[in-house]
């Protein structure tokens, strides 16, 4: 009988421990998927969009560059934990489709980020998340908490706050308002694709869904910048600038960063997602990123911001974590 009690004791002792140390793995990934993204999608796509770009070109070429090395890391990392599948035609087009989607969303998301602020792009775009949401609603008959609700009016009243004329000193303006909506409408759009295949019998082929993602993401990148370029006639204008001698450095260096962080944070975001209660996930994930953009744009871009406009980041920053209270 001692001998069974101490059996028992120390069995869930260690499991206890056991638990204890995947938390706080857990922990460790999403603060490391937290920080990447704060990196990769805000910091120095910023830097780079705001300094070194001079037309479409350059950024269908940056997103290129960053789209295969995502391409190249998801792969390795796909062989490694055998994750890869066969593939469905079902998977196959709509992966086009949602590579196509995805492109589109990080151009105009770095043409938001060009001309505006670093901070309010970043809440505006990442409000996206209310289109998913609300997909769910029309298409599944998923239900909708009130405080979701409550959540889209205050996203909609950040976007009217975002526009105050009587503050310059932001970089706000009508074409940077529009960037951002356009980034959010093609952002929402890739929740929905990515929900629509999870709700498939095509669901397991998600790594295949995601590679193929970037891969056509990085075909059609390509393929827009003679495109982009032709329109355009003399000067800095009609040619690539970001592959000049002076600017390659930087341009593969910050590429292959933010290939390699995105890629990563895609993978550590589908594993948590899976791992912890979506109640804490989706909050902290979103939430975390949010704030921590605000304080690096407010403290170390010196981005300034109207009483109106500090409102409109509030209820922005108040209306994410809403949406994710599912």
């Amino acid at each position: 009988m001692v001998n069974y009690i101490a059996d028992t004791l120390c069995k869930r002792l260690h499991n206890s421990m056991n638990g204890v140390k995947k938390s706080m793995m857990n922990v460790a990934l999403l603060i490391v998927s937290i920080l990447m993204n704060l990196v990769a999608s805000s910091i120095l796509k910023n830097d780079f969009c705001k300094k070194e770009v001079k037309n479409n070109g350059d950024l269908y070429a940056f997103n290129a560059l960053t789209s295969v090395l995502s391409v190249v890391t998801l792969g390795i990392m796909a062989v490694v934990m055998g994750s890869l599948t066969s593939v469905s035609m079902y998977t196959v087009l709509l992966g086009i489709l949602f590579g196509i989607v995805t492109a589109l969303a990080a151009i105009f998301n770095m043409k938001a980020l060009e001309c505006g602020p670093m901070s309010y792009t970043s809440v505006i775009i990442s409000c996206s998340l209310v289109i998913p949401s609300f997909s769910g609603l029309v298409l599944y008959g998923e239900p909708i908490a009130p405080l979701q609700y409550i959540g889209v009016v205050c996203m909609l009243a950040s976007f009217v706050c975002a526009m105050d004329k009587k503050n310059d000193k932001a970089g706000v303006s009508v074409k940077w308002f529009l960037y951002c909506m356009v980034s959010f409408l093609f952002n929402g759009s890739i929740g929905v694709m990515q929900k629509i295949h999870q709700n498939s019998s095509h669901k397991d082929e998600l790594s295949v869904f995601l590679l193929m993602a970037f891969l056509v993401s990085t075909v059609f990148s390509a393929i827009m910048i003679p495109v982009s370029l032709r329109s355009r006639k003399g000067g800095a204008e009609s040619r690539l600038t970001v592959t000049a001698k002076e600017k390659v450095k930087k341009y593969l260096v910050v590429g292959i960063i933010c290939g390699v962080f995105i890629a990563f944070c895609n993978q550590i975001n589908m594993y948590l997602s899976g791992e912890m209660d979506s109640v804490v996930f989706f909050p902290v994930v979103n939430g975390a990123y949010m704030i921590l953009t605000a304080i690096v744009g407010v403290l170390f871009l010196k981005e300034r911001f109207s009483v109106k406009q500090w409102i409109g980041l509030v209820l922005g920053t108040a209306a994410i974590f809403l949406l994710c209270m599912a």
